[in-house]
C-alpha cells in the first residue's frame, strides 16, 4: 500500500473476493454448552476410526496423521470426555517398547456420525447460499 490506495485497483476487485463459509460444531447442552466436536477434533476421530475391519490404531500414529502431537491428541480425548461424562474412545496401552492401541467406541462413533451427517447438510445448504448469494 502507499498513498493509502490498496493491492487492488478499485473496489469491484475488492467485491469479487467476498464469499461465505460455514463452520459448526457439535456441542454439549447441559447446563455449560460446552463445545464437543468441531473440524479439528472431528479429524483425529476420523483418524482413529479409520482403520481396516476389527484393526487398531496408536493415538500417536492418528494423531501424527493430524499434525497433532500424541499429548494434545489426548487433551482432545480428555475434553469431550469431560464435558460428556464419557470417553469417545477404548484405549489398551502398550508395553517399553509401545503396542497400545486406541478405538472410536459406541459413543465416539456416535459423535462423528452425527458430525458427519450435519456437515452433509450444511454442505448441501452451503451450495444452494452459493447460487443465490448476491452482494451487492
Amino acid at each position: 500500500m502507499k498513498n493509502g490506495s490498496s493491492y487492488y485497483e478499485n473496489i469491484e476487485d475488492l467485491k469479487s473476493k467476498i464469499g461465505f463459509g460455514i463452520k459448526f460444531w457439535l456441542e454439549f447442552q447441559n447446563d455449560k454448552r460446552k463445545n464437543i466436536l468441531g473440524s479439528g477434533w472431528a479429524k483425529l476421530l476420523e483418524n482413529i476410526d479409520n482403520t481396516q475391519k476389527n484393526e487398531t490404531k496408536s493415538l500417536t500414529l492418528a494423531a501424527k496423521e493430524c499434525g497433532y502431537s500424541y499429548k494434545y491428541a489426548w487433551n482432545i480425548i480428555k475434553r469431550i470426555e469431560d464435558r460428556t461424562g464419557m470417553s469417545p474412545v477404548e484405549t489398551s496401552k502398550g508395553g517399553r517398547g509401545g503396542g497400545g492401541w486406541v478405538k472410536l467406541n459406541e459413543w465416539g462413533k456416535y459423535l462423528l456420525k452425527t458430525y458427519r451427517n450435519l456437515l452433509f447438510e450444511l454442505i448441501e445448504i452451503e451450495k444452494k447460499l452459493e447460487k443465490s448469494f448476491k452482494i451487492d
